[in-house]
């Protein structure tokens, strides 16, 4: 049978380790996102933001940006490639 100490070091150390899991999840959550057209979950630094568009991210490399633009932003998506 465990003492009351040992008991008491076990709760500590799960109550920190769920406390870190918690933080953890968010500062991983505000360092990704997902591309609002393929779907890719990526680094937000390796995004980029659609300037009309609220809160949409697309992908900086490849033709998620042109498809957007030229989707949802038909009248400037001329001008933005």
């Amino acid at each position: 049978m465990l003492s009351h100490d040992e008991l008491e070091k076990i709760r500590e150390e799960r109550e920190v380790m769920e406390t870190w899991r918690n933080y953890s999840r968010h500062v991983v959550a505000d360092m990704l996102e997902a591309c609002s057209i393929c779907g890719t979950v990526r680094e937000k630094v390796l995004m980029s933001r659609c300037r009309w568009c609220e809160d949409t991210y697309i992908c900086a490399e490849g033709v998620c940006a042109q498809k957007h633009q030229a989707d949802l932003h038909p009248a400037v998506a001329f001008w933005t490639w």
